[in-house]
């Protein structure tokens, strides 16, 4: 089976990261069930709760994944980074 991969870059989203989280898991359960995804979330050293939401949401569902950075990568070099992580047949 093909698989679909979602790169979510992220910082200081702590009022929509669950919102987009569960716009693109049930676009892709609806109409790309053919396939098996999933989604990443790369978190720029945010401020707020985005890290916190982010791991409970990695503990319920197994097709998420959350890179944490240690610093701020800037808009640029982390969701390059980011993008190199994921392991679907496109991204």
């Amino acid at each position: 089976m093909k698989k679909i991969s979602i790169m979510i870059p992220c910082y200081n989203e702590e009022e929509n990261v669950q919102a987009i989280y569960e716009a693109v898991r049930n676009e892709l359960q609806t109409n790309c069930a053919a396939y098996a995804y999933e989604i990443l979330f790369i978190d720029n050293k945010s401020r707020d709760r985005t890290r916190q939401i982010l791991e409970q949401i990695c503990s319920r569902d197994k097709n998420v994944r959350a890179i944490f950075n240690l610093k701020n990568f800037g808009q640029f070099n982390s969701p390059y980074y980011g993008l190199t992580q994921t392991s679907g047949d496109c991204t």
